[in-house]
């Protein structure tokens, strides 16, 4: 299914100086939008975006901005969000579920018709196997997924006759510009560390930037995006397969450390976190992630979005290497 037309339409994107949200961003400006950013520091977006794009400086704890920001908005791209830091409860609550619930109404209340929220699949929590779509119920087993998950529900809940809101779960996002997935494995391997847990044989659900970017442009227009939430991935492979890829590029073994020797890691870390009162960075519940064997059903963003992977994963990881040669990570 051919992408939707974005000539002249007029866009919020938050978050465009991450990873996702400086993608999505370019692309938009590359289809013709009028696109409107918020960000904190003006400095850090990409060079592809000065002065191509209309530029607010705020913060998602601001929210006198708000009404401003989506002043004249058609869409709103919900990308910005709490990833870790600062690393406490009431952060991750005025940033991932506050700030979410004030957007949406200032822009709902400004006449925008769309409101595209970025959420993960962190939500699903672990799983051990089977498959996961998306009727699959919650498990918070971090405070990172409990605030996307409480953030989908605050933005669903400011839905109404002629505001339409969608949410995005995305995989494990690589590509250029990435770094959890992308440049950190090769970081790991080059210093010789591990890379793999358990000899890396659970199942990784990556994404290439690209084939996201494809989901979000959809799911800003399709009216049958309204409404709904869409897990979007391209694949389901071994760990081995998909991190141990980053290794070969590093022109170094990928090296794998015993689930126990992380188990202890993670009850350490959830003890220091409850001497310490703070979020613990890493929980053992957490090894579900990298141990489990699970397939994420991404059937629902083809059937409704018509979306499907268009880049492969080899063609994602050969475009991902010639970025990371480029900016000298190999």
């Amino acid at each position: 299914m051919a992408l939707p037309l974005w000539k002249d339409r007029q866009v919020l994107v938050t978050g465009a100086t991450g990873f996702i949200g400086s993608h999505l961003a370019e692309r938009l400006v590359a289809e013709g939008a009028h696109v409107r950013v918020l960000v904190r520091d003006p400095s850090r977006l990409i060079d592809a975006l000065r002065d191509r794009v209309e530029v607010v400086t705020g913060d998602l704890r601001q929210p006198d901005s708000f009404a401003a920001v989506v002043a004249g908005r058609e869409i709103i791209f919900h990308v910005a969000g709490w990833v870790g830091s600062p690393n406490t409860y009431q952060a991750a609550r005025a940033i991932g579920v506050t700030a979410t619930r004030q957007l949406a109404q200032a822009a709902k209340a400004a006449g925008a018709r769309r409101f595209v929220f970025t959420s993960s699949i962190a939500v699903y929590g672990p799983v051990s196997d089977g498959v996961v779509d998306e009727t699959r119920p919650h498990w918070n087993v971090y405070l990172y997924a409990q605030s996307k998950s409480i953030g989908e529900q605050v933005a669903f809940e400011t839905a109404g006759d002629r505001f339409g809101v969608t949410v995005i779960r995305p995989a494990m996002v690589y590509g250029p510009r990435g770094h959890a997935w992308t440049v950190l494995p090769v970081q790991l391997a080059k210093r010789g560390l591990p890379v793999l847990i358990g000899g890396g044989r659970g199942l990784s659900h990556p994404v290439y930037i690209d084939n996201l970017v494809d989901a979000y442009l959809y799911a800003g227009t399709r009216p049958e995006a309204i409404g709904e939430a869409f897990t979007i991935c391209d694949a389901d492979v071994p760990w081995r397969d998909f991190y141990g890829r980053y290794a070969a590029m590093a022109g170094r073994r990928a090296w794998s450390i015993p689930v126990g020797l992380v188990w202890l890691f993670g009850l350490a870390s959830e003890i220091g976190a409850r001497l310490e009162r703070r979020p613990p960075a890493f929980t053992r519940s957490m090894l579900g992630f990298v141990s489990g064997h699970c397939c994420l059903s991404t059937e629902k963003a083809r059937r409704l979005l018509g979306w499907s992977p268009r880049i492969s994963l080899d063609e994602g990881l050969r475009c991902t290497e010639i970025w990371l040669r480029e900016a000298g990570y190999l």
